[in-house]
């Protein structure tokens, strides 16, 4: 045992602890809570569990750290040491963000149905904001009495289900922390603060580490962080993790054995000090991949000048520090070829620059392992950040939404040797334990899951390091069946199977997968769009239901963050995502246009420019949902050139949204679908483009502006469609491609409706404008044929009724629209007190008027039943977008 402890810690058997809800299992420590504070002077561990048991007693008041969080309460049966059993409430502490996905196993015999409520009021994204009204200021430390005894126990978490033919069987248990309690016995029904009838998991404050060859690294799973990525044991910390994949990882394998080399490669084992480029001419062997930010400053690439020397050899010394980096790596890992883009493909050869890009998906999916220098800003940074103190914040504080540092040296920090009992060598191994790093409780029988993503919120560790800023790297990161981020806090692994940390959490829920992103290309059309059963949604233009598999791994987020990222040649827009593209379409079979799916095509269109972070929110008096916008998130702009038809995304620079639509209501027909590459020989025309266009059949409304008598709660551009017929008027909510710019510009425009209430917004391509001649031959128009025009002909002309009609001029997008459909009691009686003849938008339910409000009564969307005013029977023509 490490020096400077108290009688009562050096007699604690810290990796044996008991867990949290084993009825009377808790360990006991210092046996009040005087003595424990006086203890706490001198003893680091005491000091600890003091904090540790202030921190539970706390949360038993409903605030942490100045916040408010979310809980989970279930209601079960609980069987005491004395064999009583007694129905109760089970309540734990989940962090301030709320969490994406069940929060715990479930065991043989389930309770009821678990509810999560706040303990404070939490911002649109479920995260609890600083409430000053929430601190504790008088909450004195002598709250809990002087003579209360304080408690150790385990915080076990399940890396996998139990197996349930070996109900004794803890192998799938993780040891996460070290919680402590104060209570009047080591009974849970006796906790201090906690009503008798409730069993409280508060979690673990005191953090656990271990060393990677500590005879307690298989259960303990959290490790300390390598301060140098290029130490020895960070370089074995990846050949463990590769060695693992291989071996373990059923959706992985061992890399190719012998795969082709790329065109060109770095060979670097060339020379004792340098290396050279190598034209491979069929040669085979494993290699390294690099992916790494370019920068702006001087960088050396190959180019029709350079390629020879760079063929003779250069000296490793002369090359930009992440290059070096990279080729160290790949030395370490006992490999010869290192691929780098810009010394790999001649700069200045266009010719030879569309080959290889086009080479894309073989070059990463083939490497034995992709090298990602993360934190680096250009090619002098290096692959290695530089960091300068051991503090960070670990990713699972940050999933629970603290900000709390991990400080892996100083007070913060302790370590103590243990023997492993059943160790035959008898080796001691140090167990180092942290300070202030709270983690969830996790019950026994039904443990929390160790994967981020089943606790706190899902995110993307690497998001905000600067390579993941560029276009680029998008593809490289998904194409990669293997990955090394050295990212500035730490370096995390990723492969098809999941991502792991190098301080030991796991994430599992993997937004970068590519055999995820096939799966989801291959869904059958009856699981396209929202579910049919999923909710009732209260807000005006929101549909119900969570969105489909797309979003979530799939080509739809895939678009959505490729549509945040820069790339400094315009250009390359459809090119820098060819590779992902190329892999698609060979593996599914599915035609590729311009960045959508035949097979998801109506999915696909249904895309609006989203530059703020948008949310709703309610007015002062909590009556009315409010839009809010917060931070911008980037702008819209339209590339000079030629590079995509305006029905694609690619056709602008903007950040974009996918809008889910109700594939049991869609109402438009695509009856063809082209684009022209400039490349003869781009057979999958995933790169640039010269020409597309599209043909829908679909109900067409024109879209007039719209001034509501109240205060808009949409977040798009007001406006409406006019039906006429005893639909009356829809309004709607129109989102413009091009936002910035002046919204006259926006009209006339007209609604191509996708489903009952989503619309592509077009207008006439002025560049091609051609006249309309209605088949009465009544007058000529420049303006776009419309589903009521068809309505009038066909009243003229009952000889025309079925017939189809085709707009002439060929339209262009300029936005997308939702309207809303007016409920059917609106307006019926003619205008109600206080209303004018023309206001068509649902008025307020008033009990007296309209008597009791009712589900059935109110406007709201359940499950993929469309409030939108079109339906299938209304006419439709035929248009064409470009």
């Amino acid at each position: 045992m490490a020096a400077g402890l108290c009688s009562v810690c050096r007699a604690i058997p810290w990796v044996e602890l008991q867990p949290e809800d084993v009825a009377r299992a808790a360990t006991p420590h210092h046996r009040t809570r005087k003595a424990l504070e006086a203890s706490a002077q001198r003893c680091p561990m005491c000091r600890m569990v003091l904090k540790a048991a202030l921190s539970s007693f706390r949360d038993t008041r409903g605030v942490r750290n100045g916040r408010g969080y979310w809980r989970q309460f279930d209601a079960v049966r609980l069987v005491d040491t004395d064999l009583t059993a007694r129905d109760i409430s089970y309540q734990k502490e989940l962090g301030p963000c709320m969490p994406v996905t069940a929060t715990d196993f479930k065991g043989p015999n389930p309770g009821g149905r678990a509810v999560i409520a706040a303990t404070g009021a939490p911002n649109p994204d479920g995260e609890h904001v600083e409430d000053k009204e929430l601190k504790l200021e008088g909450l004195r430390i002598d709250d809990p009495p002087d003579d209360m005894p304080a408690w150790v126990f385990g915080n076990f978490w399940a890396e996998r289900e139990k197996d349930v033919k070996q109900p004794n069987d803890v192998s799938h248990l993780r040891l996460m922390g070290v919680g402590a309690r104060f209570a009047k016995s080591a009974s849970l029904f006796d906790v201090y603060g906690v009503r008798p009838d409730q069993v409280k998991l508060c979690g673990s404050s005191i953090g656990l580490c271990t060393d990677d060859d500590s005879s307690f690294a298989s259960f303990i799973p959290g490790r300390l962080r390598e301060l140098h990525s290029d130490s020895d044991t960070a370089f074995r910390r990846v050949e463990k993790w590769i060695g693992d994949c291989s071996s373990k990882h059923a959706f992985c394998g061992a890399p190719k054995l012998n795969p082709d080399l790329p065109r060109r490669v770095i060979d670097v084992t060339a020379y004792d000090r340098g290396v050279c480029l190598l034209e491979t001419a069929g040669q085979r062997g494993r290699y390294v991949a690099l992916s790494h930010c370019w920068g702006t400053s001087s960088r050396l690439m190959a180019t029709r000048e350079s390629i020879n020397d760079l063929k003779e050899g250069i000296a490793t010394s002369f090359l930009p520090k992440t290059f070096q980096d990279a080729i160290k790596i790949t030395r370490r890992l006992g490999l010869k070829y290192l691929w780098i883009d810009c010394l790999c493909i001649v700069q200045d050869d266009l010719a030879d620059w569309d080959v290889e890009a086009a080479n894309m998906a073989y070059i990463y999916r083939n490497a034995y392992v992709t090298v990602a220098a993360a934190a680096s800003t250009d090619s002098y940074y290096g692959c290695f950040p530089k960091r300068a103190k051991d503090s960070y914040v670990s990713p699972g504080t940050r999933s629970l939404g603290y900000a709390t540092p991990r400080e892996a040296s100083g007070e913060g920090r302790y370590t103590m040797a243990f023997t492993y009992s059943t160790d035959a060598a008898k080796k001691p191994s140090s167990v180092h334990f942290l300070e202030d790093e709270w983690l969830p409780g996790s019950s026994f029988h039904t443990p929390q899951r160790t994967a981020i993503g089943s606790f706190g919120r899902r995110f993307d560790p690497i998001a905000g390091e600067p390579l993941s800023s560029r276009g680029w790297t998008l593809q490289e990161r998904m194409l990669s069946p293997r990955i090394v981020h050295y990212a500035g806090d730490q370096m995390y692994y990723e492969c098809e199977t999941g991502m792991w940390s190098e301080d030991g959490f796991v994430f599992s829920d993997i937004y970068f997968s590519l055999q995820h992103l096939l799966r989801t290309q291959l869904i059958a059309r009856e699981d396209h769009g929202i579910p049919r059963a999923s909710g009732i949604s209260f807000i005006v233009g929101r549909h119900a239901a969570t969105s489909g598999r797309r979003w979530e791994g799939g080509w739809i987020s895939l678009v959505e963050t490729y549509s945040r990222m820069r790339l400094t040649v315009a250009d390359d827009k459809l090119p820098a995502i060819a590779g992902v593209a190329t892999v698609i379409a060979t593996e599914t079979g599915d035609p590729y246009f311009a960045g959508l799916w035949a097979a998801h095509i109506y999915e696909d269109l249904c895309w609006r420019v989203c530059c703020y972070n948008e949310y709703f929110d309610r007015d002062a008096k909590g009556m009315q949902t409010v839009p809010k916008t917060g931070a911008r998130v980037g702008a819209a702009t339209r590339p000079r050139d030629y590079r995509a038809p305006t029905w694609s995304w690619a056709s602008l620079d903007a950040p974009i949204k996918y809008i889910p639509l109700s594939y049991s209501n869609l109402v438009a027909t695509v009856t063809g679908i082209d684009t022209t590459p400039k490349r003869a020989d781009d057979l999958r025309r995933v790169g640039r483009l010269k020409y597309g266009r599209i043909d829908i059949r679909a109900p067409i409304y024109e879209i007039k502006r719209h001034t509501p008598k109240k205060a808009w709660d949409r977040h798009g551009i007001p406006v409406s469609i006019d039906l006429e017929d005893g639909r009356g008027v829809s309004v709607g909510e129109l989102h413009a491609d091009l936002p910035d710019e002046d919204q006259a510009s926006l009209f006339p425009c007209y609604a191509v409706f996708l489903d009952a209430a989503h619309a592509l917004v077009v207008r006439p391509n002025k560049a091609g404008l051609q006249t309309y001649v209605d088949p009465l031959g009544k007058g000529v128009s420049e303006h776009l044929l419309t589903t009521p025009d068809v309505n009038r002909n066909v009243r003229e002309n009952p000889a025309l009724k079925g017939m189809g009609f085709k707009a002439l001029a060929d339209a262009v997008r300029v936005g997308l629209a939702v309207f809303v459909k007016n409920p059917p009691d609106v307006k019926k009686d003619g205008p109600q007190d206080g209303e004018d003849e023309d206001e068509k938008e649902p008025r307020k339910w008033d009990e007296e008027r309209d008597g009791k409000l009712t589900l059935d009564k109110i406007l709201h969307v359940s499950g993929d039943g469309s409030w939108g005013p079109v339906t299938k029977d209304d006419p439709w023509v035929w248009v064409t977008i470009v």
